[in-house]
């Protein structure tokens, strides 16, 4: 399977999706982000409804996210998600995520997130398997600069 970095996924807002004001919940924004996430790692192979002994990555953990919001989007519509995996540690991997305009033109939130595999007995961190490495490691490229 082929993946390409940016990975892109498109985002449908609905009307629940939305504050008082008819903006975006700011909180959305990282549910988008996390559905991109699964999206990408299903393309990767990796299913979450996979035995653990058939995916064992999936035994993860968001170790930390980052969120920047930099313009408001209003009423329903559609986002457009994009991934770039930065870096790929021994335990870690972190993906950076920019929610835009399905043109790609507006930039409305961007942010990262931490992961870390942790052993499923121990729930200590513990190395990504050999698969997941070689089906991350051509998606890794030099963060942007923000």
């Amino acid at each position: 399977m082929s993946v390409s970095s940016p990975f892109r996924s498109m985002q449908r807002v609905y009307f629940d999706d939305l504050d008082a004001l008819n903006i975006l919940h700011n909180v959305r924004f990282l549910l988008f982000m996390e559905r991109a996430r699964g999206e990408l790692f299903n393309e990767l192979g990796f299913r979450w409804e996979d035995d653990l002994a058939d995916n064992p990555d999936k035994w993860h953990v968001v170790a930390e996210h980052r969120i920047r919001y930099v313009k408001p989007f209003r009423g329903e519509g559609q986002v457009a998600v994009e991934l770039i995996v930065v870096k790929l540690g021994a335990s870690s991997l972190v993906i950076q995520a920019s929610v835009k305009s399905t043109d790609g033109s507006v930039l409305y939130a961007e942010g990262e997130s931490r992961l870390v595999r942790l052993d499923p007995e121990t729930q200590k961190p513990c190395v990504w398997s050999d698969r997941m490495r070689n089906a991350v490691a051509p998606l890794v490229k030099p963060a942007p600069s923000r």
